[in-house]
């Protein structure tokens, strides 16, 4: 299925995203989607070239469907006066800032297995200092986005799908609830940062069919074997019908971002099902403007 990503500007009036946040979160991932889908993008423009960069994107000069700044912390300028930024542009210009976020651990993990370096990492090394900092001069421009995508439990392709999402109706101004179902294993940890859990370690185990142990709820025998009991569907059903009324209200606050967790012993079988099969059924029916994605944290454990 293509991707309509069309803007449809009202009278002269030019639209514009600005893309930030946190280093590692993917703030590239998410330009490299708006420019293969159109938008014409800038990676870290500099402070002092914003207003006439703006101001030549007024001019109707450059043709494309719409544009794209990657503002990061490599320039520390816009952070402490972005608020004041915004609102300037805002007057100007059709404006929509999001916020690439993501939880320290994460970061950590991720900057750990990459040759990049921090762009705030000092003579001390400390990584784990160096993310806080950013943390503290980005909160300003965090607290003005117009819309936050947490990437801790997303893939790169997930994120993708959210930044497709966010601009796939033309127009800017459609929030859009993004939904992780994330399956897991108390052995290894509870899932930190989810909004919502749900313990299914009350239902029948795989684990104890020999035939089943070394499959995954990924395989339709070990769903099958998951679903073949009344208590299964059932609480499957309670899970769904409990969404289906929750997820809208948390649109409706304002959330941007909710995680569903679904745990079992091991997170190998159960969980992965549960956590298949509710994805699958809120794609099937979706619900407006609440996008889907499954991750699996202990399938390959």
């Amino acid at each position: 299925m293509t991707t309509d990503l069309t803007l449809h500007a009202v009278g002269k009036e030019k639209e514009l995203v600005i893309v930030t946040g946190l280093s590692g979160a993917g703030l590239t991932t998410a330009l490299n989607t708006l420019q293969d889908n159109g938008f014409y993008c800038i990676d870290n423009l500099p402070f002092e070239l914003l207003y006439d960069t703006v101001a030549l994107v007024e001019s109707g000069q450059i043709n494309a469907r719409g544009f794209a700044f990657g503002m990061d912390i490599r320039d520390q300028r816009f952070a402490s006066d972005f608020p004041k930024i915004k609102e300037s542009l805002s007057e100007r210009i059709k404006l929509d800032v999001i916020f690439i976020d993501a939880d320290q651990e994460t970061l950590l993990k991720r900057y750990s297995s990459t040759r990049r370096r921090h762009p705030l990492l000092g003579e001390s090394g400390e990584l784990a200092e160096a993310i806080s900092r950013e943390v503290g001069i980005l909160k300003p421009v965090r607290e003005s986005a117009d819309g936050i995508i947490d990437t801790t439990l997303l893939s790169a392709a997930a994120l993708t799908r959210a930044i497709e999402d966010r601009y796939s109706q033309g127009h800017f101004g459609l929030r859009t609830l993004f939904v992780t179902i994330s399956s897991f294993g108390f052995k290894y940890g509870p899932l930190i940062q989810a909004e919502s859990v749900q313990d299914i370690r009350f239902l029948a185990n795989p684990y104890f069919d020999s035939n089943l142990r070394h499959l995954t709820g990924l395989n339709l025998k070990v769903q099958d074997f998951v679903m073949n009991h009344d208590l299964s569907r059932e609480t499957f059903k309670k899970f769904e019908d409990l969404y289906r009324f929750l997820l809208p209200l948390y649109l409706k606050e304002g959330k941007h971002f909710f995680r569903i967790g679904i745990g079992c012993t091991g997170g190998q079988h159960r969980s992965v099902t549960f956590a298949e099969r509710l994805g699958e059924a809120f794609r099937k029916t979706p619900m407006s403007k609440i996008s889907v994605s499954v991750v699996h944290r202990d399938i390959e454990q």
